[in-house]
Parts: structure tokens; sequence; C-alpha cells
């Protein structure tokens, strides 16, 4: 790419398909010998990318050559003169096919299949030009080749999956109408049953998908497999999968349908508590079961037992339950009110003895207890987005050692896109909002020390003094061999997080959390994420995600 700037004077422009006669252009050089052109493409390189039957204009403006010719490899076309960029339909403008030469100045190529097609130059002078080669007969002989990478249409496959077994396995070929509708086919699951959606495009090289679907615990997802869980009874329409391709790829969407119908049954199975018991910001404590709930009376609160013991106050009691209900927004959870606050320093313990909670099958909601709940912690990073990287960088320059991120720095960065980026701003992938940080290495590893400074902790997020437990989201990626990562805030050496990696899960999210440190106010300095190859020196690429670091502020009771 970059040794065509020695050659000759070059030009390029951003121009529409070419159309113009070849008496219409001047060259600006002079009368002495050079080698140029003019390309539909806004860029200096020789390496260009485009979708399947989109073109490129290409327009020799070399001067003083006494012959030249385009070569054009197969899987292309030639258009002709009467072409233009604003025809939709290209075909009737076919002058020629792949493989073809022309000694015409300016031509249209259109790309009919996927693939690296490469473009020839050749151009003949009489007098030396650079990177000229002398010829036999004393003239010198130019060649440049334009290499175009041509993504085929994104064509997306799809399966549908019960367990372990198929119900619905969707080709590349296979283009559902919802007019064919009623020749669908139907799976049945019983209430509380989850189906799993697997997206297997690799036609077009997508870069994410979008889900939609209809009747389960889910209504979008851009997860590459999903589980959705189905709990209310009826009969629906499994939804649609939106394939999508980014830049710097040629962009492009694709929907399609999911030809499946999807009718609920009645469970057989027992009607329990599914999951943890969780409270919220408003102290509300709630948990799910395996099914929609028909029937909960108000009198079911007297089945309830919650115990509350925080043995750094003195506090070892049961808080009598105030209320039961059935959530507004999802008929599997049951929410829980007490006559008296908890607070997340306290460990709550719920049981249930079986009375008569009913599913929208008449299932019985069985006993359960005690199970601790998991309590609601909220952050002193109170700046939002600040620590989930949510705000692209949007200065001028400088972009590669901002990491793409607003508030960061990122001192081991190279200073140009060819790296290496140890850290950037990742809208692919993200624990919430839109974005994540990603940690990237080359083939070598961590290097000695990769750190990215959050220089504007001070003004947008100061601590104040209290208790907080440290936590983090990660996502580690499948092969990652790390042990550890650190945060901290410099103006206070107590404030130092190092987070063991060693045993967490692969390829999901998972949250970090520390033990409580009590901390004084920190309004100065920075807020560092530090990764070193101490202890974790292996030669390979490692790479994880970061999300939403936190100070969760610990309650006193």
């Amino acid at each position: 790419m970059k040794k065509m700037k020695k050659i000759g004077i070059i030009l390029v422009l951003i121009i529409a398909a070419f159309g113009c006669s070849e008496n219409e252009y001047e060259a600006p050089y002079g009368d002495f010998n050079s080698f140029s052109w003019l390309t539909t493409k806004s860029t200096t390189d020789t390496d260009y990318v485009v979708a399947l039957n989109e073109f490129i204009g290409l327009y020799d403006v070399s001067n003083n050559s006494i012959s030249h010719n385009w070569y054009l490899p197969e899987g292309t076309s030639l258009l002709n003169k009467e072409f233009s960029s604003d025809n939709l339909v290209y075909t009737e403008f076919i002058e020629a096919v792949g493989p073809v030469n022309s000694d015409e100045k300016q031509i249209n190529v259109l790309f009919n299949t996927p693939g690296i097609k490469e473009i020839q130059l050749k151009n003949i002078f009489k007098d030396s030009v650079t990177e000229g080669v002398k010829q036999e007969d004393g003239n010198w002989l130019v060649e440049k080749v334009f290499t175009v990478t041509v993504f085929d249409d994104l064509k997306p496959v799809f399966q549908v999956l019960k367990g372990t077994e198929v119900v619905l396995n969707i080709t590349e070929t296979d283009l559902p109408n919802i007019a064919n509708s009623a020749s669908w086919k139907t799976v049945s699951v019983e209430a509380g049953e989850k189906l799993t959606y697997v997206d297997m495009t690799t036609s077009g090289e997508p870069d994410s998908r979008s889900w939609t679907f209809s009747g389960g615990d889910k209504e979008t997802s851009s997860a590459e497999s999903v589980d959705v869980l189905y709990n209310s009874l009826g009969d629906f329409v499994a939804g649609s999968m939106n394939s999508i391709r980014k830049d710097p790829k040629p962009k492009a969407e694709v929907l399609k349908l999911i030809p499946l119908k999807i009718k609920v049954i009645p469970s057989t199975q027992p009607f329990v508590i599914n999951g943890g018991i969780k409270e919220d910001a408003t102290e509300v404590i709630s948990f799910n079961v395996t099914g929609e709930i028909g029937v909960l009376t108000a009198s079911e609160k007297d089945n309830f037992t919650v115990h509350v013991e925080n043995t750094l106050a003195g506090f070892n009691q049961n808080i009598v339950v105030k209320s039961v209900a059935i959530n507004s927004s999802d008929a599997t959870q049951i929410d829980i009110t007490l006559v008296a606050p908890i607070y997340n320093s306290d460990i709550v313990k719920i049981s249930y003895t079986s009375g008569n909670i009913q599913s929208v099958d008449t299932r019985v909601l069985e006993s359960f207890g005690p199970k601790t709940v998991a309590m609601d912690f909220q952050g002193a990073m109170n700046v939002a987005g600040y620590t989930g990287y949510e705000d692209e960088w949007g200065g001028s320059g400088n972009q590669f050692k901002k990491a793409n991120t607003e508030g960061y720095f990122a001192q081991h960065n190279s200073n140009n896109e060819g790296g290496p980026l140890y850290y950037w701003r990742d809208d692919s992938k993200a624990y919430q909002g839109k974005s994540s940080m990603k940690f990237e290495t080359t083939a070598d590893g961590i290097p000695a020390l990769a750190r990215l400074q959050g220089g504007s902790f001070s003004t947008l997020s100061p601590v104040t003094a209290g208790t907080y437990v440290p936590s983090v989201w990660v996502y580690l990626d499948g092969s990652n061999t790390m042990n550890t990562i650190q945060f901290n805030f410099n103006a206070d050496p107590t404030a130092t997080f190092n987070f063991d990696l060693s045993t967490t899960e692969k390829g999901k999210w998972v949250r970090l959390t520390l033990p409580e440190i009590t901390l004084g106010d920190i309004s100065s300095g920075r807020f560092d994420l530090n990764i070193s190859n101490t202890g974790q020196d292996d030669a390979i690429v490692q790479k994880l995600w970061l999300d939403s670091f936190d100070l969760l502020i610990v309650e006193a009771r």
C-alpha cells in the first residue's frame, strides 16, 4: 500500500462513475512523464473492498505514455460509456466479461463474483519514469496491480434447537415468506421450556446479528446463540434474524424470517423457584418461578419467612412480610416487600412453605429455602458510561492513543492503526450499554506493561470516603490464559485492586468482586487500568473485554 507514494505524481479523488470523454480531462503536470490514476474510491491505496455486484471506476491519467492497457480478471465485467452511477441495475451496460483487456483510458468495472480480484494497469513510456522498468526496445514499462476484495452477499443461516434436537435448520438458499406461514413447521414446548437459536452465517462475513422474538422471555438479542424461555400458554411465530456487516467492510444488512410456529402447552414439570433471589434498589425482594403465575392471594405473605442477620450491628431476627405480588411486567416473578428496612451489609435468607400459589396451568408452587438473597449495591462511579467506556472519542487526531474513548489515554498503544492497540473501545460486545473496553495483544503476548489512563476521573467521577466492594465485569476469550488485571487510583496507594482471572469462566460475562475496602476521599490523580506480563507471559494473543468497573457502596445497619 505505502509504495504508491513513490510513483510519480499521485492523484486520487472521490468522483462519480466515469462517463466523460477523454478530452474533458487535462493533466496538470506539464510536459514530463508521470504515472497516475483516478478512482471512485476515496483512498490512496491500491487495495479496495466492495460488495458483490458493485463497481469501481478507474481512470488512467498518466502523462506522455505511448500505450496503456487494463487487464480485468475472471469474475468482473467492463461497463460501457452509457453507464452512470445513478443506474440501479448494471447488467444492460455490460460491454465485455472478464478476463478481458481494454485500452480505454477510463473504465468502470463491475464485480460479479466474490473473492480477491486483481486488476492490472500497464503503461509504456518512451522515456524513463519512476519505478519504470526499461525494456529491450528502449521504452519503459510501469505496472500497477489494484487488489479488490469482493464481499459476497449476506446469506443468513441458523438453527433452532429444543434441547439437543434440531427442530429447524435454515440454509443460505432458504427464503421464508410470511405468505407461506400456513405451511411452516410447528414445535410444541411446555410452559417453562426453552428453545435455542443459533446463528451460523458465514457468507458475506457478517460482524453481528440482531434477533427478534415473540412469545418468549426475550424480545431481542444480539448474541450468536441465545436461549428463549416460553412461559405463556398460546401460539406464537418465532420471529426473525437480521445479519449485519459493518465498516470497514461494505455495510450491509439482510433480514430473514424464522419460519417456525411455537405452541406453548401446560407443563408436566413441578412448579418451583427458578434461579436466585435478589433485592432491588427499592428494597423489593424478587424471585422467578418455572411458569407464569395464575393465582397469588394476599394471604400467601404468611407462608414466607425472612431472616436477617448482621453480626457487626448485632442484629439477628425475622422481619415480617408486608406484601407479596405478581410482578407487573413479568408474570413469572414474585415481588416481596417487608415491614422494616434491610441493608446490603445484611445477610438475608428467605424460606417458603407451600400454600396456594398456582401457575396458569394450575400447578402449585413447591416449598423452598432458606435461600440467601443477593443484595442490591449502588455504585460510587456515578458518571453514566464513564467506566462502561460508552463515549466514543470525538476529538481530531490521536484516536489510537485515546483508545477511541472519551476520558482515557492508552499509554502503550501505538499511534496508528498498525498497532499494537492494546486497548480499544469495542461496540461489538458489552455487558450493559453499547460498548466495552477490549484488551488485545499481539502474538507475542502481554508486554511488560500496558496501561489505560483514566485522566478524566477526578472531574467526572471522584470518590467520597466510605466502605466499598470493588467490582468489574469481564469477558474472557476462549483461548485467554491470563491470571490478573489491576485497577488503581494513583493518588491513593491503598486504592489498588487486583482481580484474579485464573478461575473465571470463559466465553461469558462474569462479575468479579473483591472484599470490602474503606477509602478516603479521592478527587485527584488518575484512575488507571494496568496489565503486565508478570506471571502471565504466554506468547499468544491474549484477549478480553471489560465493562462497568465500580465501587459498590456498602450500607451500614
